[in-house]
């Protein structure tokens, strides 16, 4: 009887064990997913600061960051421009004010009323000129 005891108190011992492990890494757990969730607001408001930061640009200006301002203006221009070859793609136009796609039927800008000219009048819209030591991604089709 004595082995069979041992036995029974062992499986006890080992089961607590095991709960008090699995309670341990449920904690664990739930304080990493609580850090995880504090880093990402972080990441989001560093996020909101430096888009405020470089909307007021002009304002405070900053030797230090001119360059990170300069690439991510850049980077608009760039959005810009595939969003127009997009909307050009597709067989339309876009509305000089708002950039909205504008059916290219349309005399006027259904959001915003401005005249949109048709596409084929307009003049081609020249290279922006882009400092050397900026940064451009462009996607393997534009590189051949």
């Amino acid at each position: 009887m004595d082995f069979i005891s041992k036995v029974g108190t062992t499986i006890s011992d080992k089961s607590r064990t095991a709960a008090r492990k699995a309670k341990e890494m449920t904690e664990l757990s739930n304080l990493n997913n609580q850090i995880s969730t504090q880093e990402r607001i972080i990441n989001e408001l560093c996020l909101d600061i430096g888009k405020k930061v470089y909307e007021k640009r002009a304002s405070f200006p900053n030797a230090e960051l001119e360059e990170k301002y300069t690439d991510v203006s850049n980077a608009y221009a760039e959005i810009e421009r595939l969003k127009t070859a997009i909307i050009l793609i597709k067989g339309g136009k876009q509305c000089p004010c708002c950039k909205t796609e504008v059916a290219l039927n349309f005399s006027y800008c259904p959001d915003c009323g401005a005249a949109v000219p048709n596409p084929e009048t307009t003049p081609p819209i020249e290279n922006i000129v882009i400092p050397p030591d900026s940064v451009i991604y462009y996607s393997n089709q534009d590189q051949k």
